[in-house]
């Protein structure tokens, strides 16, 4: 209790044991103090209530409350909550009381409605002005809420909880009025909702005071948005359906399906608008899910039935609204990932077959063809199919099966123990001429600026993505190497470098790309080695110099990693020219000086050198191989002489495959008209011909042109594509190439089983295309082959129980 003393507030109270049961509300109210003769008297509820009572009616019915009377409020619900007995009791029927009072009101006022619509209208106004109220009125009796000290959370949270003032004024709401009326509201909600997609204007804050009620009326149940569910989010859900059912049946039929897409997907996009203002956030996927199903699944084989068209056509707009509606749908993204691999698959081949008879022989327009065909289909999905991860996938598998389509450019590669001959795309090579053709010193690199050659060589990386047998490019890419570094044709040593750094992070393999940095490495040594060189003849005293002394430059090359396959560099027996002949011994010398232990061995046939000819018309300087240079010197005592290729063979010790490959390139060079040699035979020469008794004469009228004029002097290149093996055939580099995938499958093999002990053949396969397909993907016949040669060499076994499991041997 709350004591009032008529002169001044005394505040003492003598503290007693409290009797079981006895409250201290209780003992407040039982401790009179009489003190100088002032009597403490009890306020009651009845005293207290009437001074908030005339502020809490105007609260309700809006009506202006001077701030006083609002302040007013709080410490005298607060006095009767806190001192007077069973005040809160008290306070909440009164409250109630008042509360039902103004719902009883605006009941009658809303049940007067007898239209829907009408009703909806007034409903909304008297909600909004309760529900704006609900928030406000609540305030001063928040310490009605609050539980007593003694209560735990699980007890406040007990069924016998009492309802707040707030949750107090929505159940009295419902139970006299939304109750009642909520079946009318929904059916003139649903309505203007119908009427909205017709395309009339509607006050939405209608519809969404419908939902809102929904929502708030049952906040304080334990789900509280199950009537709203059930009912508001169902009834709109099903006329969405019934609606769209009727208006997309008729407007396909009326107008077909390209101007369907339009009119699904401008609807699709209103719906999904207009349930983000009407419907729950939980509820807007559910609608959507919904309009998807009847204006997408209904028709979804009609519409796939355009997509093939549309991208033969190219039409944009239509396809990035087929891409809207059926990116919605289950399944109907797999039809037309389905339709973007065959369209690519099918442009892809169709267009490098027009061109093949210019892009198989020319590697830059091979390169941009297939970069064409990359840039077009990559814009196609970019504008059509907004980059969808799933159709870039699409793309890539169906741009790399284009890229090693062997349709067009066809590898003929010796597999099997039959001899089968295997197809395979001669794309890796190509890309291999080209970046040969960006890195060499060539017309076109000379044309192409530092940033353009990088911005091309970024191009071949993009396509070596999509190759599938890596290592035949690497290997092509090797020998390439190899020409520009020992014929001084690099452009840039660094570019070298970077492009082999780059190939190592697009995972080319290990071995390769190490040897490629080897030989940058050696090319790098041999410059200083070249400066000792020249110090140590100077500074021998057995050497007295001599004018080839400057003018030599040697490479000292590592075999392991300059030489085909892992080997070493092949090598063959010739008969060099005297000068030459007697620099070989100093340069021994010097080696052995300074590399104790190791062995020199040269490789004539990647030498090179520039001759001086005299002809009737000038003087020339000519670049050319050792094998040319030791030709041409048959000459120098005799250079009027026919020679015979059997005199040629006996002073060059050339083998015959070599001496015919020397001579014809000094007989038949395309690149000029006028020849170093000429033949006895008639036409142009034909190496196929060529016997001992064939003959040749120097050319003592050579001359090179330039604009049909004869020039005095002029330096020439007959070198051409420097000749890295003994023979070495195509057939000869595509058997290396077959040779060493078996022992890469073979090493597969037993590492995967030294490790597994145990595996089943699916799983094997698995494991060995998953290892190898950085470098090439083995075919099923090439992994059965080297797994019946390990099981004959006792390397692995089949299991006993079972003879598709195989068991590695300790």
């Amino acid at each position: 209790m709350h004591w009032r003393k008529r002169d001044k507030l005394l505040l003492r109270s003598k503290r007693k044991a409290l009797p079981s049961g006895t409250s201290d509300h209780s003992l407040k109210r039982k401790d009179r103090q009489i003190e100088n003769g002032d009597v403490m008297v009890e306020t009651t509820f009845n005293e207290e209530w009437p001074k908030v009572h005339d502020t809490v009616v105007n609260l309700l019915y809006q009506r202006p409350v001077d701030k006083n009377d609002w302040q007013g409020i709080f410490p005298t619900i607060f006095k009767i909550h806190s001192w007077v007995d069973d005040g809160d009791n008290q306070i909440r029927q009164a409250l109630s009381q008042d509360i039902a009072r103004y719902v009883d009101e605006a009941e009658k006022t809303v049940l007067s409605k007898k239209i829907n619509i009408d009703l909806l209208h007034t409903y909304i106004t008297e909600w909004n002005r309760f529900y704006h109220q609900s928030s406000i009125l609540p305030l001063p009796f928040k310490p009605l809420e609050k539980p007593p000290n003694n209560n735990t959370l699980e007890q406040r949270r007990s069924p016998g909880v009492t309802l707040s003032i707030r949750q107090v004024m929505f159940d009295t709401w419902n139970r006299m009025i939304f109750g009642k009326v909520a079946v009318r509201l929904l059916d003139a909600a649903m309505e203007l909702v119908e009427k909205e997609r017709r395309g009339e204007q509607v006050d939405p804050k209608l519809i969404s005071g419908v939902r809102e009620s929904f929502v708030a009326l049952h906040e304080s149940e334990l789900e509280p948005l199950e009537a709203y569910r059930s009912s508001f989010e169902r009834a709109y859900v099903d006329r969405t359906i019934a609606f769209y059912k009727l208006e997309s049946a008729q407007f396909i039929e009326l107008n077909g399906v390209r101007d369907y897409m339009a009119f699904a997907d401008q609807k699709l996009e209103e719906e999904e608008q207009r349930a983000e203002k009407y419907l729950a956030k939980c509820g807007v996927n559910r609608l959507i899910d919904a309009a998807v199903r009847v204006l997408v699944g209904d028709f979804e084989d009609q519409l796939l039935s355009e997509c093939t068209k549309l991208i033969q056509t190219n039409d944009i707009e239509r396809l990035r609204m087929l891409y809207r509606l059926i990116k919605r749908t289950p399944a109907g993204i797999e039809t037309v990932l389905k339709y973007i691999d065959e369209h690519i698959r099918h442009e892809g081949t169709q267009d490098m077959l027009a061109n093949a008879e210019t892009v198989t022989t020319d590697p830059e327009k091979y390169v941009q063809q297939l970069l064409n065909n990359f840039e077009k289909f990559s814009q196609l999905i970019h504008d059509g199919f907004y980059d969808d991860p799933r159709v870039l996938t699409a793309r890539d598998k169906a741009f790399k099966d284009v890229v090693n389509d062997p349709s067009v450019f066809r590898l003929e590669l010796n597999q099997g123990k039959k001899g089968r001959m295997a197809a395979e795309s001669k794309c890796p090579e190509l890309l291999a001429n080209y970046c040969d053709l960006l890195l060499r010193k060539t017309p076109l690199s000379k044309r192409l600026t530092s940033e353009e050659i990088e911005t091309r060589l970024d191009d071949v990386l993009l396509v070596l993505k999509y190759v599938a047998n890596k290592d035949v490019f690497m290997r092509f890419h090797k020998a390439h190497l190899s020409r520009r570094l020992v014929l001084d044709m690099t452009v840039d040593l660094d570019r070298e470098e970077t492009l082999i750094t780059r190939l190592r992070e697009r995972g080319m393999p290990a071995e390769h790309v190490n040897k490629c940095l080897r030989m940058l490495s050696d090319i790098e040594l041999n410059q200083g080695l070249n400066h000792d060189f020249k110090k140590y003849l100077w500074d021998s005293s057995d050497f007295l110099g001599g004018p080839m002394t400057d003018l030599l430059t040697i490479k000292i090359l590592n075999g392991g990693a300059w030489g085909r396959s892992g080997g070493q560099i092949d090598c063959v027996r010739i008969s060099i020219p005297r000068q030459l002949e007697e620099i070989l011994p100093t340069v021994e010398s010097f080696y052995k000086h300074k590399h104790s232990g190791r062995k020199l061995q040269w490789v004539h046939h990647w030498s090179n050198g520039t001759v001086i000819f005299n002809s009737d018309f000038g003087r020339y300087d000519i670049e050319m191989t050792t094998f040319q240079l030791a030709v041409l010197y048959c000459w120098s005592e005799r250079p009027l002489d026919a020679l015979s290729f059997e005199t040629l063979r006996l002073a060059t010790e050339l083998p015959d495959s070599e001496l015919i490959r020397t001579l014809f390139s000094l007989c038949a060079f395309p690149k000029v008209r006028s020849q170093l040699l000429e033949w006895d035979g008639e036409g142009p020469p034909n190496p196929r011909i060529f016997h001992d008794s064939t003959t040749f004469r120097l050319n003592c009228q050579f001359k090179i042109e330039k604009n049909g004029k004869v020039q005095p002097r002029g330096r020439f290149n007959v070198i051409g594509r420097l000749q890295l093996g003994l023979d070495a055939a195509a057939s000869t580099e595509h058997e290396e190439i077959v040779e060493l995938r078996k022992y890469r499958v073979q090493e597969a093999i037993v590492k995967v089983l030294k490790t597994r002990k145990q595996l089943s053949a699916w799983q094997l396969q698995n494991e060995l295309v998953d290892q190898l397909k950085h470098m090439f993907v083995p075919s099923r016949q090439l992994m059965k082959e080297q797994l019946e040669w390990l099981m004959e060499n006792r390397y692995i076994e089949r299991s006993s129980s079972d003879i598709n499991t195989f068991n590695y041997i300790a």
